[in-house]
């Protein structure tokens, strides 16, 4: 038995994928895009990766290639299934043209694993990592079967739509938790490394943005801004701005600020504001306030902002809204 980590941003294929991974006797994890797909790899380490070419924020592809510049991923082999490639890619392992036959499927997945290395026990993972770990994993059976039973409600014309609204956003929480949880894990871990490719943070910006939906104003160069990254990790750092933004209500500006020798990222919101009690354990893991206990996405994005050599810092006053300020250096 073998853990092999699906990524398909279709459903239905990611379903039928998974059913004929486990017939074949072996544990699955699931991703819905491959920046999903790179997080669950750097945690769970699987022996085999399954991945569809297009997808959301990362493609099969890039995912490949992300994998391939990571010690602990590059031997991991990779299945690239797509209907628009006509040859696959060089960093793939083995390639199948949709549509294929299950047999083919089956097939290829048996030679895959018999190239697989044997996976590394996690020595180096601190018990706090380690119960990161375990809480992200028990998590995400019931995060698949809720999301699936999500999508069928979806479909059915007697439901109540605002109800149906509610337990999205309460899903999307969830899921949030289980990502801080795993990034969580991999911070507390003795080899916490970045892999860095040089990047346009404008871009990066930009998706993140769009990624909410409208009603977001920003301000950026349309020059590119390029700056030696971690794309998955800085993009779940500007995810969590924006969702802390949006979050607090009002109107939502985001700047993007190129200077000689570093680059400001601006997230300000209309909403309420802090009192300085709340500013000063912001980014503090585990806290709680008013409304109970607090997620972890600001405390992990200031870790990972620290990791690239920059900051998170945040103004706030009450009733004058709040600005994140993210500070990242052009060199490292």
């Amino acid at each position: 038995m073998s853990l092999v980590l699906v990524a398909d941003d279709e459903p239905a294929v990611l379903e039928v994928l998974s059913q004929v991974v486990e017939d074949l006797g072996h544990d699955v994890l699931t991703a819905r895009d491959g920046e999903e797909a790179l997080g669950l790899a750097r945690d769970r380490r699987p022996r085999l990766v399954v991945t569809d070419h297009m997808m959301p924020r990362l493609s099969g592809v890039e995912l490949c290639r992300r994998m391939k510049q990571e010690a602990q991923l590059k031997d991991v082999p990779v299945i690239l299934l797509s209907a628009v490639l006509p040859q696959g890619a060089p960093e793939a392992f083995a390639f199948l043209h949709k549509p294929f036959e299950i047999t083919d499927f089956e097939s290829v997945i048996h030679k895959s694993l018999a190239a697989s290395p044997e996976p590394r026990a996690d020595s180096d993972v601190s018990p706090l990592g380690a119960l990161g770990q375990w809480v992200a994993r028990t998590l995400q059976g019931p995060l698949d079967t809720a999301r699936e039973q999500l999508r069928r409600l979806e479909h059915s014309p007697a439901v109540d739509r605002a109800a149906l609204a509610t337990l999205e956003v309460q899903l999307q929480s969830l899921e949030s938790v289980g990502r801080d949880l795993r990034e969580l894990a991999w911070l507390s871990s003795a080899d916490v490394s970045l892999t860095r490719v040089d990047t346009d943070l404008g871009q990066s910006l930009r998706e993140a943005v769009a990624a909410r939906g409208p009603g977001i104003r920003l301000e950026a160069p349309e020059a590119p801004v390029r700056l030696p990254l971690d794309v998955p990790r800085i993009r779940r750092v500007l995810d969590a701005l924006l969702a802390n933004a949006v979050r607090h209500g009002g109107a939502t500006e985001v700047s993007l600020e190129p200077a000689p020798a570093h680059v400001t990222v601006r997230v300000k919101d209309s909403g309420p504001g802090l009192a300085p009690e709340v500013v000063a354990r912001l980014f503090t893991p585990f806290r709680t306030d008013a409304e109970g206990a607090a997620g972890l996405e600001l405390y992990v994005a200031s870790e990972l902002a620290r990791l690239h050599g920059g900051t998170l810092s945040v103004e706030s006053w009450p009733g004058q809204g709040s600005t994140f300020s993210l500070r990242l250096p052009r060199s490292t």
